[in-house]
């Protein structure tokens, strides 16, 4: 009984991830196709929309919102928006997590993140950390180091500002290591 149980296990262990992944991108697609489907068929002639246009227009809004954003005049405007947003008690934490998450999917952490380091806490605890600030200042006391260390499986984490003798430079990209720690080290990682 206890190997079938194992086995069942293993299974999930397998197709659940699959399973979540690919159910998100439905998730995104559908919800994109059926957002611009009535404005699609509200501008186009009848019986010109076909499905999959409002999953189209949409990559395509989102690519032109990325070229605006880079033009100066647009990109203060949408600073503007994003502090208006950054008013807004719940929309602020909400719309925070959100950007923070998808920056650091999309790669953007090496400019936050600026490298990994090892934080030996009581006698041989040691965590994995990431540098945010190097020169910070608390009151009276100088040169310390801003580092965050994330917590597995978790959207949190803890910030310590410690001297720099107390961190180890490790040589490991941020994105490995912040995979390595979210996923509690479960997973392989290639080098």
């Amino acid at each position: 009984m206890k190997s079938i149980v194992n086995t069942f296990f293993k299974g999930m262990l397998f197709v659940l991830p699959l399973v979540i992944t690919f159910g998100l991108i439905y998730w995104v697609f559908s919800s994109a196709e059926s957002l611009l489907k009535i404005p699609l068929q509200w501008l186009l002639p009848s019986g010109w929309y076909i499905p999959g246009m409002g999953l189209f227009f949409s990559v395509v809004l989102i690519f032109v919102i990325g070229v605006l954003v880079q033009a100066y005049l647009i990109r203060h405007l949408f600073r503007w928006l994003e502090i208006l947003v950054g008013r807004i008690p719940l929309v602020k934490t909400l719309y925070g997590s959100a950007k923070d998450l998808l920056h650091f999917m999309a790669g953007d952490t090496n400019q936050d993140m600026q490298k990994v380091v090892m934080v030996t806490l009581d006698q041989d605890v040691r965590m994995i950390g990431f540098v945010t600030r190097d020169k910070v200042s608390l009151g009276s006391v100088n040169d310390l180091q801003a580092v965050y260390l994330p917590m597995s499986y978790q959207m949190g984490g803890y910030l310590i500002y410690l001297p720099k003798d107390r961190c180890e430079e490790l040589d490991i990209p941020v994105q490995q290591a912040m995979q390595q720690v979210l996923t509690a080290n479960m997973t392989q990682h290639k080098s």
